[in-house]
């Protein structure tokens, strides 16, 4: 059987990284060629063969694509950057109709929906699910008039946890209120009690059992995770994801109030940066898109979810300089493999 020629971009991004751990864990025989605007960057070391990209911003970025996915017969593409998901998107039939390469995501909007928090919440509360009372910055005072401080504040389409603060005297409102592009919101619960909800959508509508994890975050990530079972949380997160209709991956992210219901407060329409701990417990999302869009094989058995424990720690990645092969990857400005 030939490998499976697959294609990563966005290699110096966690998610992306994770994907291509996911990749490896999977049992698939894959090829993976892995691309960054970075050239020097690990995750281009992990790959099987590796290049430099334009910015997905720029007019180069579609044509290089194109050229790449024909000259290296690539069959799926995948990407954790938002920028790129953005861009590719919108030109996926393009995409496949040049390449013959597949790349899922779902539509712009709902894109949108996810990438914007105050769309986020307004989305929930359209579809009667709980989430965080919710005002663009210019309007947060008006949250005082039905809740207490502390709230908190956030970029509107900010990634991790860059940019937020707490709002917890007029001086902090004062600052929110005339923040550019940030949202005010309800403060729900506790950091002991936030959860990382992984979901899946498959191309026949099928919906697998969800993956909840109790995370612990450092610098926006999830440093530690528990998988744990929890009906509360299972059932509307199944309910969010059938409401939502991704192509694929959706990510939810939620806490429990103080009366222990669980209320969601944000979406990511993409694939998690704790994408390679499920694949470990079992919820394989990266392993069932490979095996339905490329095999067109059935994913059951993909995700049969363990229980356990996660935990981040720091690592490296050795290269010693003058080696050919994988381990010692040398990528030129032109994006060719030395």
């Amino acid at each position: 059987m030939n490998k499976i020629r697959v294609l990563i971009l966005g290699m110096s991004g966690n998610v992306s990284q994770g994907i291509l751990k996911a990749i490896r864990n999977s049992g698939l025989d894959c090829y993976i060629v892995g691309a960054c605007v970075f050239s020097d960057t690990e995750g281009l070391y992990l790959c099987d063969k590796a290049y430099t990209s334009p910015y997905a911003i720029s007019k180069e970025f579609i044509p290089w694509l194109v050229d790449l996915c024909v000259s290296e017969r690539i069959k799926i593409v995948f990407s954790g950057v938002e920028e790129i998901i953005d861009a590719l998107s919108p030109v996926r039939e393009q995409l496949l109709h040049e390449t013959g390469a597949i790349f899922r995501a779902s539509s712009p909007n709902k894109l949108e929906i996810g990438r914007d928090k105050f769309l986020t919440c307004r989305w929930l509360e359209s579809h009667g699910f709980p989430s965080p009372a919710c005002r663009l910055s210019g309007e947060a005072e008006k949250l005082l008039e039905q809740y207490k401080y502390p709230l908190i504040a956030k970029p509107r389409r900010g990634k991790g946890s860059k940019g937020v603060f707490m709002v917890e005297n007029e001086a902090d409102l004062k600052r929110a209120m005339e923040a550019p592009d940030y949202v005010v919101q309800e403060y729900i619960g506790d950091a002991e009690d936030e959860y990382t909800v992984g979901c899946y959508q498959s191309l026949d509508g099928f919906i697998p059992a969800p993956i909840i994890m109790r995370r612990t975050l450092k610098d926006g990530t999830s440093w530690k995770a528990e998988v744990i079972e929890d009906s509360a949380i299972q059932k509307l997160s199944e309910q969010i994801c059938a409401a939502f209709q991704p192509d694929g991956p959706l990510n939810v992210q939620l806490r429990l109030n103080k009366n222990g219901v669980p209320v969601p407060f944000e979406l990511n329409v993409r694939f998690s940066g704790t994408t390679p701990i499920r694949a470990q417990f079992g919820f394989c999302d990266v392993k069932a898109m490979l095996m339905e869009s490329v095999l067109h094989q059935s994913i059951e058995g993909s995700f049969s979810i363990q229980h356990g424990k996660a935990f981040r720690y720091i690592n490296e990645l050795y290269v010693i300089t003058g080696a050919s092969e994988r381990g010692g990857v040398f990528i030129d400005t032109t994006g060719s493999r030395l």
